[in-house]
């Protein structure tokens, strides 16, 4: 028999490297393909699609800072798509930092954007919202004062009509006590009647003041006849 030429064993190759731990402030989201990138820096990225992906990461799972964040790049951004998505993942988050952060931008020029933002607040749970609406109502500036009336009017809260009603009886801009009156009559807050009817008398020689009170006692009760008056 012949001598059988003994087989090389095959030389041990090394353990593949393991993949290196995705970061736990990692996107989840599908959007981001190796799923490795920070939405806390993306978010400030020169890519549009990318600070979108960031802000809907952020959005959709509990980053810390990431109210902060947000409303940082808030402040500077100029793409639509992306005001909205970080719009709504504040709206998402719905933490008192979240509302807290998107009040500032209350007082900005651009209508839109205060628009926007008050429907994110709205979104948000409304003992979240109201907390940051409230302090509003005693600011200095009417605008900003209507702009809370108009925020605490769209939240589906138990204090709400009362806040409102102390607005009718207390403020004394006529143009947040109207906001007062279209957010109750809107509301459907037939409870109102004794503060419209104090409204009335405080502001007698007001023709809007006249109209709005009527408007809203017939959306409560129809229309009253001149009999009914109070004033």
């Amino acid at each position: 028999m012949g001598l059988v030429k003994k087989k090389k064993a095959a030389p041990e190759t090394a353990p593949a490297p393991s993949a290196p731990a995705t970061s736990a402030r990692a996107i989840s989201d599908p959007a981001i393909p190796d799923g490795r990138r920070d939405p806390l820096t993306a978010i400030e990225d020169a890519d549009a699609s990318v600070r979108r992906d960031a802000a809907h990461g952020l959005g959709h799972a509990a980053f810390p800072g990431a109210e902060a964040a947000l409303a940082r790049r808030l402040q500077a951004e100029g793409d639509a798509g992306v005001r909205e998505a970080i719009l709504t993942a504040l709206a998402r988050i719905g933490t008192p930092d979240a509302a807290a952060a998107l009040v500032p931008f209350l007082d900005r020029e651009d209508a839109a954007l205060r628009n926007a933002v008050l429907e994110s607040l709205q979104q948000m749970p409304a003992e979240v919202a109201a907390a940051a609406l409230l302090p509003l109502l005693d600011h200095a500036d009417a605008d900003l004062r209507i702009f809370a009336v108009q925020g605490l009017g769209g939240l589906a809260h138990p204090g709400g009509a009362d806040w409102l009603k102390a607005v009718m009886e207390r403020d004394t801009d006529v143009n947040v006590c109207l906001a007062a009156v279209e957010a109750l009559a809107e509301a459907g807050s037939p409870e109102a009647m004794t503060s419209l009817e104090a409204l009335a008398r405080r502001f007698p020689d007001d023709a809007f003041v006249a109209f709005a009170v009527d408007a809203a006692r017939a959306s409560f009760h129809g229309p009253a006849s001149a009999a009914d008056e109070p004033w």
